[in-house]
């Protein structure tokens, strides 16, 4: 599923980066709470821009940006679905 390769892509990046969701929250003005159900496939950014901030805070690759905004216009095209 689209919304599972996209999840699964944020939590790489999340534990390669070692940071806390805490952490990641405050330095990208967002509740962990919130990044924590985009890291579990609960939810799908509307908006890509928290998605790019999100992996650079990680410090994720050029290939790895381009790869995570492919996913994330796959599962956000799959809400649409729903």
């Amino acid at each position: 599923m689209a919304g599972d390769e996209f999840s699964e892509l944020l939590g790489r990046l999340k534990e390669r980066s070692g940071l806390s969701y805490g952490v990641l929250g405050k330095r990208l003005h967002t509740s962990a709470s919130t990044l924590h159900r985009y890291v579990n496939g609960d939810a799908v950014p509307t908006d890509y821009a928290p998605v790019e901030r999100f992996a650079r805070v990680c410090k994720a690759t050029p290939e790895e940006l381009v790869e995570l905004h492919r996913r994330w216009v796959l599962a956000d095209a799959r809400r649409g679905e729903k």
